[in-house]
């Protein structure tokens, strides 16, 4: 870890806040089955209506770094979903907020804070994980040891499950988009393994959790951010750009149909 302190230093200087599966162990994970999807229908009897899209988490949902203020990946694919077959319209209540950690969207559940936009939903964005990584950059900067992530590995696993299982209290159907995360750290240096395999052991958690359900689609961003050729980060180094947004909304777009869990008109 040593290697990439003055990298982590650095851009620890313009952060505000923010953001297949590792195994810390030498056994390889078994690999998992398939999720198979049914594509949802409009039926015929189908009235158009307002589309309600409640976005959860961190300041990736939030659309930090969006010079465009189009509203980041959330506000693109609400534009394109307007567009779907049956749909008059489309609501976008967007509750995220920058430096958002997991253990404080959780706490907005407990709260009762985040029941009334996830009860009116027909669609749900997520984006979390992100700060709780950082936090431990942050905390352990002149000490990074990869042992620190493992064990906050565990803490964030408990309560993303947790966040998961609240908004399915409130709302068992709509549809559950979460996006993953990626490794801001790429942008300076390839040099970087041990980050990779970090947010990959993260991503692991979150789409473990999505696949066992039916209604949800896990969308892998991190090999849209690896380093910056594509000219896809905003000036802070860490949060997309609008081509950033671009591709992150195409991409949650093509998971969508793949989890089938558009519109087929």
């Amino acid at each position: 870890m040593k290697r990439i302190l003055y990298i982590v230093i650095a851009l620890s200087i313009v952060l505000a806040g923010c953001a297949s599966t590792f195994n810390f162990g030498k056994e390889e994970a078994a690999p998992r089955l398939p999720v198979e999807f049914t594509p949802y229908t409009v039926p015929p009897n189908f009235i158009p209506q307002t589309v309600i899209i409640t976005a959860l988490g961190d300041s990736l949902s939030q659309g930090v770094g969006d010079t465009e203020n189009r509203g980041g990946y959330a506000g693109r694919l609400a534009l394109e979903m307007a567009e779907w077959p049956g749909v008059e319209g489309i609501a976008l209540e967007n509750t995220a907020k920058r430096g958002r950690r997991s253990d404080q969207l959780l706490a907005l559940f407990q709260q009762g804070k985040l029941s009334g936009p996830l009860l009116a939903s027909d669609y749900i964005f997520m984006t979390i994980g992100g700060n709780d990584v950082m936090r431990i950059v942050k905390r352990d900067l002149f000490s990074l040891n990869i042992d620190a992530f493992t064990e906050e590995l565990i803490l964030y696993q408990n309560r993303f499950e947790t966040i998961y299982a609240s908004i399915r209290s409130l709302n068992p159907s709509a549809p559950l988009i979460v996006v993953g995360l990626y490794n801001p750290f790429s942008l300076v240096t390839d040099e970087v393994e041990e980050f990779d395999q970090i947010i990959a052991s993260y991503n692991g958690v979150m789409q473990e959790t999505v696949e066992d359900d039916p209604h949800a689609c896990f969308v892998p961003v991190s090999d849209l951010f690896v380093g910056n050729e594509n000219l896809v980060y905003h000036t802070d180094f860490f949060h997309p750009n609008s081509k950033g947004y671009d591709l992150m909304a195409e991409r949650v777009s093509e998971r969508m149909e793949q989890c089938g869990i558009s519109f087929q008109g």
